[in-house]
């Protein structure tokens, strides 16, 4: 396997310095080829983890032909040997038993904390959703995209994908998921990689991973789907007063 490791952060640099600490180690283990790739979101918007995925599989691509991409966040260290970092023929949800959720799965469509996913099929998914700004619902969002391209997420078993949480202070919570979540599967060939836009502002290759500092570009597009909701619900609610 020749694998692209993306790991997502904002100010963090604390558990980065823990995460690479143990990850290395943990897949020179797994003898693969891989690549860790730290994708930095340096503006002043809100924390949009999902478009970062995006970035860091555009930047990984720059670099080589990767066939095998681990959306990993930094905050969860692996503590399973057999837990191995490559991509079977489904997508892979791997963070399946966390600590901070007493090693059980939260709910069964999860996708989010570390997923691996070849790189045909997160073309054909187009990628993570742009639209989700602050903490909660991208990954809820792939994983309707997957079920929509009739692909299946793959798990280990609880016992092999245990997971460390570091600690650390919540991100505010996106108050426009559940709504942006009912368009999922509506405009997931839209918004994706074919609308990702972004600049970067640093690109380091340092021993350890390559770095990567981007400046996240908002589009009036992705308002348009909650402005069309926004409507719609009006619409509906003068309907129903109609005598």
């Amino acid at each position: 396997h020749q694998i692209s490791h993306n790991n997502i952060f904002r100010d963090r640099y604390d558990q980065l310095l823990v995460f690479l600490r143990h990850i290395h180690p943990f897949l020179s283990k797994q003898q693969v080829h891989y690549r860790l790739y730290i994708i930095n979101q340096a503006d002043s918007n809100k924390f949009n983890r999902a478009m970062l995925m995006n970035v860091g599989f555009r930047e990984a691509l720059k670099d080589f032909n990767w066939d095998c991409f681990i959306f990993h966040d930094v905050d969860l260290l692996p503590e399973d040997d057999r837990n191995l970092y490559t991509c079977p023929d489904m997508p892979r949800h791997m963070s399946v038993a966390v600590d901070k959720f007493k090693y059980k799965l939260p709910y069964k469509s999860i996708f989010g904390g570390v997923a691996a996913i070849k790189r045909r099929q997160f073309k054909q998914l187009n990628g993570f959703s742009n639209m989700f700004w602050g903490w909660g619902g991208e990954d809820d969002d792939m994983s309707r995209r997957i079920h929509k391209e009739k692909l299946k997420i793959t798990r280990y078993q609880k016992e092999i994908a245990r997971y460390t949480m570091i600690k650390h202070k919540q991100q505010p919570v996106n108050k426009e998921r559940v709504r942006i979540l009912k368009t999922a599967t509506k405009r997931y060939l839209k918004d994706g990689l074919n609308s990702l836009k972004y600049k970067v502002e640093s690109r380091q290759l340092q021993s350890l991973y390559t770095n990567v500092s981007v400046l996240l570009e908002r589009k009036e597009q992705e308002n348009k789907y909650l402005r069309n909701y926004h409507e719609r619900r009006k619409f509906m609610g003068k309907l129903h007063k109609v005598p």
